[in-house]
Order: C-alpha cells, then structure tokens, then sequence
C-alpha cells in the first residue's frame, strides 16, 4: 500500500485547484469575449452623424473602454495559454524570465507613479528541463509578489540570473515590506495569505511545487521594511529529451 505525505496531497490539492479555476476561467473568457465583440460591433452600426455631441462624446468613450477591456481579456488569456500543453523539454530559462516580465509590464507601468524600477542582470543562456508554461507562472507568482510588496512604497526590483556550482540561480531581490519572522514560517502553506481577501493562498505553494518538481530549490530570506530575496536554483540541463542530471 503507498502512502501520500501530507506535503505531497496538499501540492496535489493546490494543483487541481489551480487546474479549476483555469479550466472555469477559460469558458468565462470565451463568453466575455463574443458579448465584447457583440457590443463594439453594434456600437459602430450607430449612425453618429447627427446625433448631438455629447452624445457621440459619450459613444467614444464607450469604445474605448470596450477596447481597454478586450487588451486585458487578451492579457488574461496570455496568462493560461499554454496551460494544457504538458510537455517537458530542455528550455532557455532566461527566456523564460523574460516572458514571465514581459506579462508584469501593465504593473510597472500602473505603478510608475511609485516608481518602481526594474532591473534585470542575465549572464546565463543555460537550458533547465522543464514545463515552460508551469515555470513562467511559478516565477510571475513571484513576481507579482515582489511588485505587491512595493505598491505603496515604491523601490527597485531586481531579477538576476546566473550560474553557480552547476546549477542556474534565479534571484528575485524587492524593495517592499519585508515579510515577519512569523509569516516567514508559513508563506508556502496551502490557503495562507497575508493579502487578506485579495489573496488565494496558493500562488507561493504551487510555484514550490512546480519549482521542486524540475529539481529547483528555493531559498528566501527577508527583513521586515527592508525587502525580499528569493533564490531559486535549477540543475543545467544539456540534453534536449532528459531531465537534469539523469544518465543516458
């Protein structure tokens, strides 16, 4: 008889949860995005012509709130596309990074008025056997973490990604609160959240799990109103079919 760990069941658990909602949240894009098409459609068949000006005003308006809308439905959709892909291959990681910023731009520029600066130090190309879906949404978990954590005070945010004794090193360095000796213990909990109603408590757990699951280790380390550092390290792939560090 085999049994499960409690770590293991509470990963499972937070997978297929996140596997749900993603599933629930692809129907709800397609429907949001045919009733969107629906309304700018019909919103260009009124004849504006002699309608008074404000009026038409009001019509602009409409429009571009309707396109603003579809830009983050699109945004959205980016994020879980990919999701059912479930193919493990040696990938570039640093590419990866890249494609897990390049979903948290809208963030930098929202916050630009905290000025929150982005700075990205890569001095690898180094592959890690993976999925490059799950690995972008462990890392932009990370991400959205760091930039929470500055979005009233503002600060640098800093990715770096290199190699050490073998492995690739990813570092995601923020200038925010800062997490307590107390939560510290707790962060990678199944349902814990220090974001109250705005947090699900599964982002840090699955992004562990999936991390681990590629043979990843991560390190935090962090000073109550100072920031956070985390580290995570992966074993360098070299072969395109097989998982780090396994004999052929």
């Amino acid at each position: 008889m085999r049994f499960e760990s409690k770590d293991s069941i509470d990963n499972l658990r937070a997978t297929e949860y996140l596997s749900i909602i993603i599933n629930l949240s692809e129907r709800i894009f397609h429907d949001l995005k045919n009733s969107l098409a629906t309304i700018l459609g019909v919103l260009q068949l009124v004849p504006t012509d002699e309608l008074p000006s404000e009026c038409k005003y009001y019509m602009e308006q409409i429009q571009v709130a309707g396109l603003e809308c579809k830009e983050q439905l699109d945004r959205f959709h980016s994020f879980i596309e990919g999701y059912d892909e479930d193919v493990d291959r040696c990938e570039v990681f640093s590419d990866i990074v890249f494609a897990a910023l390049n979903m948290i731009k809208y963030r930098l520029i929202r916050n630009g008025e905290r000025n929150v600066i982005l700075n990205v130090n890569i001095h690898s190309l180094a592959c890690v056997y993976c999925n490059e879906y799950k690995m972008r949404q462990a890392i932009l978990n990370i991400l959205i973490n760091a930039l929470d954590a500055m979005e009233e005070s503002g600060g640098v945010l800093e990715v770096g990604v290199y190699e050490q004794d073998n492995r690739i090193v990813l570092d995601i360095i923020d200038m925010g609160i800062g997490i307590s000796d107390e939560d510290m213990e707790k962060i990678f909990q199944p349902n814990y959240t220090t974001k109250g109603s705005k947090g699900t408590g599964l982002g840090l757990k699955v992004s562990k799990s999936i991390f681990e699951e590629y043979g990843g280790k991560i390190e935090v380390k962090s000073r109550l109103g100072e920031g956070t550092k985390f580290t995570i390290t992966f074993p360098i792939s070299t072969s395109p079919n097989e998982p780090s560090g396994s004999s052929i």
